[in-house]
């Protein structure tokens, strides 16, 4: 795992734990489970043990699943690997820990065997993982966000790179090998410069949305989803991809 996808993971579980209304539903979640006593718990622990139990276990596993699936998905992602194969993965990944966890806690409390119970256990588990990350995509698949026009910052010098009789109207930015291809609304130019150096060159006149992509600022329309995977809608209508790094700072940037 590199630096990014720990500082994405990272920014991921402050956003997750600033929501009121995820934690109504995580601790809910826990005290209805509690209440039914999945597993045998309801035989062999007292009421409020077994709801404490269970508040526990579904707290902890939450957490421990969501951040493993998500640096998981994200770093395959970031090699190329799309929407949803790279979700699964993730998901498939977080079972591991998950399965550990709730085999040791149960060789600790219930005294079970440990690796019978990792045997037995981690389908179950491999199934509700792929499951929550399925409709947690699919929930954030609804949001479409239409961007709103702002005022563009001062023309970065980068510009001056363009040829004359393409005019200053820069669109996009695609990485090609040591160079980069530059649309702009009179036409298109390759330039000899890395992505990276590009995009921090240009600042706040427009954002990164991928490893491969560079949009202006004024150039995009819309955030939104198509088959689970995000997208920024440009105003001449094409769609590029956003990539899971870039996912929080496209959004910020793009207001």
């Amino acid at each position: 795992m590199n630096d990014t996808v720990l500082r994405e993971t990272i920014a991921e579980a402050r956003t997750v734990a600033g929501r009121g209304r995820f934690w109504t539903g995580l601790l809910g979640a826990g005290f209805v489970i509690g209440l039914t006593g999945p597993f045998g718990t309801y035989d062999t622990l007292p009421p409020l043990a077994r709801i404490g139990y269970w508040l526990v276990v579904v707290s902890l596993t939450f957490w421990l699943g969501h951040l493993v699936s998500f640096a998981v998905a994200t770093w395959a992602e970031d090699r190329g690997l799309g929407s949803p194969a790279s979700i699964g993965i993730g998901a498939v990944a977080a079972s591991v820990p998950v399965t550990a966890f709730l085999a040791g806690l149960h060789a600790t409390i219930f005294a079970a065997s440990f690796w019978a119970d990792v045997l037995r256990l981690f389908p179950y588990v491999a199934v509700i993982a792929v499951g929550v990350a399925a409709f947690s995509e699919a929930l954030a698949a609804r949001e479409v966000t239409p961007v709103h026009s702002v005022p563009e910052p001062a023309e970065p010098a980068w510009l001056d790179q363009l040829p004359a009789h393409l005019g200053r109207n820069l669109i996009l930015l695609q990485a090609q090998d040591h160079y980069v291809r530059a649309v702009t609304d009179r036409g298109e130019t390759l330039i000899r410069a890395g992505m990276e150096d590009a995009a921090n060159a240009l600042g706040d006149f427009g954002v990164r949305i991928h490893r491969s992509w560079w949009v202006a600022r004024g150039a995009v329309r819309a955030y939104r989803y198509r088959k689970g995977a995000p997208v920024v809608v440009l105003r001449n209508g094409l769609e590029l991809p956003v990539g899971r790094t870039y996912r929080r700072s496209a959004r910020k940037m793009l207001g």
